[in-house]
């Protein structure tokens, strides 16, 4: 959604040739690329090439709506829009899941590796509460110390 070809700048001039006069405007700075959130997250290799697809077959398989570019171009020239229009619907309702399974930590990627494992490890409530648990223990443990060297150096 960064460039002019597909971005909020190409919405927002279709919207204008279209006839609407005052265009919805997003702040660059409110703005979230999924696409750069994945990456940074899970690595730029999260999914092969063509990355929704991929994201989509990692994570329950592809909408029997999907169509691929190619294939919406063929529907627009057929005058297709309601299969056109279902194929936006399935991505809309995927990019929906994806980023619910994303903050939940559920999204399943195409990422490999020993910090993606870990990251995967530690956002498990078990992980939570066992660091939680271990925490009140270590600052229990600390303040029993503490209360100890007081006591050995204070003169009685």
């Amino acid at each position: 959604m960064r460039n002019l070809t597909y971005g909020f700048e190409h919405l927002e001039h279709r919207y204008r040739v279209l006839g609407g006069n005052d265009a919805p405007v997003i702040p660059v700075e409110r703005r979230l690329n999924l696409n750069d959130l994945l990456a940074d997250r899970y690595g730029g290799d999260y999914a092969s090439h063509p990355k929704l697809k991929s994201l989509m077959e990692l994570n329950g398989g592809i909408h029997r709506h999907f169509l691929t570019g190619e294939e919406e171009v063929q529907a627009f020239q057929n005058n297709e829009f309601i299969r056109m229009h279902n194929s936006t619907l399935s991505k809309v309702g995927f990019l929906h899941s994806a980023i619910r399974k994303l903050v939940s930590g559920k999204l399943r990627t195409a990422s490999r590796g020993f910090g993606i494992a870990l990251d995967r490890i530690f956002e498990s409530r078990y992980a939570k509460a066992i660091g939680l648990f271990a925490t009140a223990i270590t600052i229990g443990v600390g303040i029993w110390q503490i209360f100890l060297w007081f006591k050995e150096t204070i003169p009685k």
